[in-house]
């Protein structure tokens, strides 16, 4: 799937910029405090884990149900010009070249008796 830059203006897009900043700085500190190794570091570092398996989860979930979701794919329809169309119903149609049989041949041992 394709991803699209939405600009917004005003105070809406100010904020969007700001917030996307903060949870940057917040990821930044959160992965530096991460690393360090006492209990604190140890903490941090489960609790991100945590975080990517779900964010891996539901992004899986999600693929899935994107795909069970599409549309089946259509075949484009020829739209015929309306004045074909209308000269195809006032022209009369013809006929087969020969009638066809009413009764199918006999054929020896073909008849049905009744019992």
């Amino acid at each position: 799937m394709a991803k699209t830059k939405i600009v917004r203006s005003g105070y809406i897009g100010d904020l969007s910029t700001q917030v996307e900043k903060g949870a940057g700085e917040v990821m930044k500190a959160w992965k530096a405090q991460a690393k360090r190794p006492d209990r604190i570091g140890d903490v941090s570092f489960r609790l991100l884990e945590l975080a990517h398996d779900g964010t891996e989860l539901a992004v899986r979930s999600l693929t899935r149900v994107e795909k069970a979701t599409q549309p089946p794919v259509r075949t484009a329809k020829p739209a015929a010009p309306a004045a074909v169309a209308e000269a195809a119903h006032a022209a009369p149609r013809p006929g087969p070249a020969h009638a066809p049989a009413r009764h199918a041949a006999k054929t020896p041992g073909s008849e049905v008796t009744a019992s």
